[in-house]
């Protein structure tokens, strides 16, 4: 088996991008883009530890990957003043995160953006939502919504993104599920 170099670029394309969501976070405050800097960090440390890929899918569906991964740094800040409004995205943020954090842990070193076959993950919250970290980020995202309803676009085509790598990734695992 050849050595998985993409690791290293996958955790720093996280690292990154978790510096990106710490601005972000300066600049707006939200809770999201907080614990967008966490997820960030979390998975760029678990690219560094993952399984090397039995099987991988095409280098577009890379790209896509981490494209969709990005997106969520361009969502617009907030059009609302309401508390009630804001407490809505902060809870949706928190409860979305805690999925995506729950799935990270579960996946482990089966980490990857790009679909890759390191091995199908059947437990923990794997064993109630097929994608939860792609459902955790949806929950998430609706908050930023509700805080700015030109977040909508943006929100869509995440939406479609997650749909097309879930799909992508179930190819590639030959998942029956």
């Amino acid at each position: 088996m050849s050595k998985d170099y993409g690791k290293y670029f996958g955790s720093a394309m996280m690292v990154g991008f978790g510096f990106v969501a710490f601005y972000r976070w300066q600049q707006t405050q939200l809770i999201f883009f907080l614990l967008l800097v966490l997820r960030d960090f979390a998975a760029g440390y678990f690219f560094l530890k993952r399984n090397p890929a039995q099987s991988k899918g095409p280098k577009l569906l890379t790209v896509l990957a981490y494209l969709s991964s990005a997106m969520p740094l361009l969502y617009l800040d907030s059009t609302v003043s309401t508390k009630t409004l804001f407490l809505a995205s902060d809870l949706l943020a928190i409860f979305g995160f805690l999925i995506v954090v729950l799935a990270t842990v579960e996946l482990g070193t089966s980490i990857g953006i790009s679909p890759a076959n390191r091995g199908v993950v059947r437990s923990g919250v794997y064993g109630y939502v097929k994608h939860p970290m792609y459902f955790g980020y949806v929950v998430s995202e609706i908050g930023l919504v509700i805080l700015n309803p030109l977040n909508a676009a943006l929100f869509a085509l995440s939406l479609s993104l997650y749909i097309f790598r879930s799909k992508s990734e179930n190819k590639v695992l030959q998942v029956i599920h």
